[in-house]
């Protein structure tokens, strides 16, 4: 079973936390590309992480509705699946915003997924974890040959199995120096990585 992160890994958030910003009026001054790094950078910067906690809430509430999925990510589910190799989504987004009003930011990621031709069903299972030690604990019981995450934390979480190959995401190479795993900034690269035997 291949294992994959949602947010910021199969859901590209730059548009939502663009409009985000906007709407609470932190948006990046002059950036050549307004990212989630660049508007944490304004948000922190504006009014401190009382305010980034709140473009979160925003941008991954009903501001997900501008999110897109990652260039080659459909198509990389839709060919694992056509072959038949098991997928699981393994999420440890909270239920809901720290700050900002009560919306189950898993039913928005739920309903998105449906959105974008990726209906979580057998085929494509969604786990929510509420910890990094809960999607590692997930990781072990699905017994997954693969994770692919774009956050370097979950590996070095205690526990992290073995037997599971670390793909970091790097779509934007924030971490061009990790060299404890394979990393890709791609799903094209994922895909030659993980479904190279597939024909």
């Amino acid at each position: 079973m291949i294992a994959l992160d949602l947010d910021n890994t199969i859901i590209c958030y730059d548009e939502a936390f663009r409009a985000a910003a906007e709407k609470v009026g932190c948006l990046p001054a002059s950036c050549e590309r307004v990212d989630k790094s660049s508007v944490k950078a304004a948000a922190m910067a504006a009014g401190g992480n009382e305010l980034w906690t709140r473009v979160q809430g925003i941008a991954y509430g009903d501001g997900i509705s501008s999110a897109t999925p990652f260039p080659g990510c459909v198509e990389f589910i839709q060919c694992a699946l056509h072959a038949n190799v098991p997928l699981a989504v393994i999420s440890h987004k909270t239920e809901y915003p720290a700050i900002g009003p009560r919306v189950s930011l898993r039913h928005t990621a739920l309903s998105w997924m449906e959105k974008h031709g990726l209906p979580p069903d057998d085929q494509l299972p969604v786990n929510f974890c509420d910890s990094r030690e809960e999607k590692v604990a997930r990781l072990v019981s699905l017994n997954c040959r693969a994770l692919v995450d774009d956050l370097p934390e979950v590996f070095l979480t205690p526990g992290f199995p073995a037997g599971t190959l670390f793909v970091l995401f790097d779509p934007v190479e924030s971490h061009a120096d990790w060299s404890a795993s394979p990393r890709v900034t791609s799903w094209q690269a994922a895909a030659t990585l993980l479904l190279r035997d597939i024909k």
